[in-house]
């Protein structure tokens, strides 16, 4: 989702942001005191965050983790930010943030899906602050234009990796989480 505006010419504190999140009825994003409104994502955005996050749940659940829509906010501390990414993973405990059960801080999976006004953001800034989590091991970006996923893999010595898996390939792989996932059944029915 793209930020579009601005609700008002301010500086906000999370404590005001969190209140008016609440009362909101289309999300925002909180970026060091300014509060910037979400666009809606198209249906090909909406159809692949489901279905990786379908994908990662049966995948994933048996081995203790929890699978977030894009409902779930990622508080990136470091850049005084709140976002929200398309599909979250956790495995584990889940680190709600002050207590919040809407914030988290501890992904180990964190995937977006592209769009054509969000893409050099979810390349560029917003992969760099996702970068300050601990916790996070794999981010991936879905082409929503053709079958096409990236995952970066941050290896042992915290250097990250990056692996192409284009619309010939069968499946892509998460090596560092043990999983294989199809990309015909990522984009089946979509592209």
């Amino acid at each position: 989702m793209a930020a579009v505006e601005k609700p008002k010419d301010k500086k906000y504190s999370k404590e005001e942001y969190f209140i008016m999140e609440e009362k909101a009825s289309e999300k925002h994003e909180f970026h060091d005191g300014e509060i910037l409104m979400m666009s809606g994502g198209s249906g090909k955005h909406s159809l692949l965050g489901a279905r990786i996050g379908a994908m990662f749940t049966t995948a994933f659940l048996e081995k203790g983790c929890y699978i977030f829509n894009s409902d779930m906010k990622v508080e990136l501390a470091k850049f005084n930010q709140y976002v929200y990414p398309d599909t979250s993973v956790v495995c584990g405990e889940i680190n709600y943030v002050q207590g919040r059960e809407d914030v988290i801080d501890n992904p180990i999976i964190i995937v977006e899906v592209l769009s054509p006004s969000t893409e050099s953001y979810d390349r560029g800034l917003k992969f760099f602050k996702y970068r300050s989590l601990d916790s996070l091991k794999v981010y991936i970006l879905i082409s929503q234009e053709l079958k096409f996923v990236e995952v970066f893999t941050k290896n042992q010595d915290k250097i990250w990796q990056m692996e192409s898996f284009h619309g010939d390939e069968k499946e892509f792989k998460l090596l560092d989480v043990e999983g294989t996932f199809s990309i015909d059944f990522l984009y089946q029915r979509i592209l």
